[in-house]
């Protein structure tokens, strides 16, 4: 799996650049469909923009240190779907890069648990094209925490 995440870091920030602009919108549109099922805590909704397989990884620095978690989208569901309070995830600044079947996304995001700002950071997914659908194989991201209000303004 760290190969993937890897693979995809270096994918996603390596020559970005734009896919023609139908692709890239349709890739948009389907995080943005995603970050729209997070705040709805839709697990069904999510489910069906992710391969049944998809990773997640996060990193963030505490204590000057690496801290790094893997999950799996079976775990990304549960959580989802075990509470009623929106997780609302904002982007900003979408870089697509489309290569055949696979498509890379970047981003900045910004992260509120309801209406509490919580952190943000940057996205970065791996997204294949399943039966003329884009769906999301790998999400990797950072998480910047310790600011009291996110750096792209209020909700």
């Amino acid at each position: 799996m760290k190969h993937l995440l890897a693979l995809v870091s270096v994918l996603a920030t390596s020559a970005c650049a734009l896919a023609p602009r139908g692709e890239a919108h349709d890739v948009v549109a389907t995080v943005q469909g995603l970050f729209d099922g997070m705040r709805a805590r839709d697990a069904d909704a999510v489910r069906a923009l992710l391969c049944e397989d998809a990773v997640f990884a996060s990193v963030a620095v505490v204590d000057g240190r690496a801290v790094t978690r893997a999950s799996s989208a079976q775990d990304f569901l549960a959580s989802l779907g075990s509470g009623d309070e929106p997780w609302v995830e904002r982007m900003f600044s979408p870089v697509v890069d489309v290569r055949g079947d696979f498509a890379f996304a970047q981003m900045d995001y910004d992260f509120h648990r309801g209406d509490a700002y919580s952190h943000y950071g940057v996205d970065q997914l791996l997204l294949v094209r399943e039966q003329g659908r884009w769906r999301v194989a790998c999400i990797t991201y950072s998480v910047v925490r310790g600011d009291e209000q996110s750096p792209f303004g209020g909700l």
